[in-house]
């Protein structure tokens, strides 16, 4: 739908099995990540991305995206955006928030 990625970073391979993976993903769907903790500017889809990417490389994802969020807020379009951003409440579809 967006098309293509502008970048691909490569991060290594696995030898991890699908089960085990998947195994790593539902626990963290029911703990650290479930949908009422995410929080656009600390904890998104780049910090779950950097999380899973370590799990099954041993390597993060880049700083510069890791990173993007806090540049965003330094700047004085950030800081007038966060208090609107952090009000608006988001469900994850599909699912309960409640915890």
């Amino acid at each position: 739908m967006l098309g293509p990625p502008d970048t691909v970073v490569e991060l290594g391979e696995t030898e991890l099995t699908e089960k085990m993976f998947m195994d790593h993903l539902s626990s963290l769907g029911e703990t650290t990540y479930r949908g009422d903790r995410y929080r656009l500017f600390e904890h998104n889809c780049n910090t779950f991305t950097n999380e899973v990417a370590q799990f099954l490389t041993g390597r993060t994802i880049p700083s510069y995206i890791t990173d993007l969020p806090s540049e965003v807020l330094s700047t004085p379009f950030g800081q007038i955006l966060r208090p609107i951003l952090d009000s608006v409440h988001i469900a994850p579809p599909g699912g309960s928030s409640e915890g």
